[in-house]
Parts: structure tokens; C-alpha cells; sequence
């Protein structure tokens, strides 16, 4: 997860409310706040939002390996996947927990991508039928092969300016 500053959305109290708590410090001075705010006291206390982590880039995997992904000026921990919008956090952590729901993201921008290549980790491994076959069925073409090898691809099919996209789980 990525942090932003909500600078500028705390409403200053009006000025009874600051007599015993101080100008803009305390909750009924937190007004305006944007939808999803971590309803932690850290978090609130620094001014802090959690967001979901995007990169809008479409960079090569530099480096891959212990659990995470290095790409561009950024680097991940967990799965990611590659779009056309850009790359952000998958929210799978193994082979298990892949769901046809797990690609929504993808499906959602199926009319702007040529191939899938989907890294099932360390080594190569079927996903659930069931979801590559709805996922040909939206018109999807998948290539599912270990993650070592669906980087290579990604990185080659990027430099050609081909429209790939990916779904990596991370490998050790």
C-alpha cells in the first residue's frame, strides 16, 4: 500500500471548538475527509490516507525475486499485474487464492490487450479451468507458464510495443 498526504481536506474548527483542544487538531476538525480513510489513530494522527498502489508506467521487470517485483524508480512486495492503465498490486498471494474475480481488473480492460501471460510462481502450474475458460470466453488469450518465464516474455512483448498485460505471482 502507498500513502498520501490529505493535505488540504481537514477543515479548520470553528473558533469555540478550539478553546479546549486546539486549532485543527482535534476529530471534529477532521470534516471533508475522502472516501476509504484508514480509520487508524497513526494514520489519522500524521494525516496519512492508505491508497491502492499504482504505478501508471509501463516499464520492464528489472528484477524479480524474493517475493516481490522491481520496476521503473518502484518495487513491490507480493503479486503484481501488468495492464494497460499500468501496473498495481494483485491480491492473490498463491496459486490458490486465483479466482475468476482475481482478473476483474483485467477483464475490465480486455478490449485493450492483445495476450495475458499469467506467472504462477516458481514453476510452471494449471490454473482452475473454470477460469481460463471464462477468461477465453470474454475474448481473453492467456499464456500461463511459470513466473521466471512470463517476465522474460513481458519484458520482450514490451519492447515491441505489443498490448500485454500480466498477472505475476512472486517467487523467492
Amino acid at each position: 500500500m502507498i500513502f498520501n498526504w490529505i493535505k488540504g481536506n481537514i477543515t479548520k474548527p470553528a473558533p469555540s471548538d478550539t478553546k479546549s483542544t486546539g486549532e485543527g487538531t482535534s476529530p471534529a476538525g477532521l470534516t471533508n475527509q475522502p472516501e476509504g480513510l484508514v480509520e487508524n489513530a497513526v494514520a489519522l494522527a500524521t494525516g496519512l490516507e492508505m491508497v491502492d498502489a499504482f504505478y501508471p508506467g509501463h516499464d520492464p521487470i528489472d528484477y524479480y525475486g524474493d517475493g516481490g517485483f522491481r520496476f521503473g524508480p518502484m518495487s513491490h512486495q507480493g503479486a503484481v499485474m501488468f495492464l494497460p492503465s499500468g501496473i498495481r498490486r494483485w491480491d492473490v498471494t498463491g496459486l490458490n487464492d486465483i479466482a475468476l474475480n482475481s482478473f476483474d481488473k483485467i477483464v475490465a480492460e480486455k478490449e485493450d490487450i492483445e495476450i495475458l501471460l499469467i506467472g504462477t510462481g516458481q514453476q510452471m502450474s494449471f490454473l482452475n479451468r473454470s477460469v481460463t475458460d471464462a477468461l477465453r470466453k470474454q475474448g481473453i488469450k492467456i499464456e500461463v507458464m511459470d513466473t521466471s518465464a512470463a517476465v522474460g516474455t513481458l519484458n520482450i512483448l514490451l519492447s515491441e510495443g505489443r498490448a500485454v498485460a500480466a498477472a505475476l505471482l512472486p517467487v523467492d
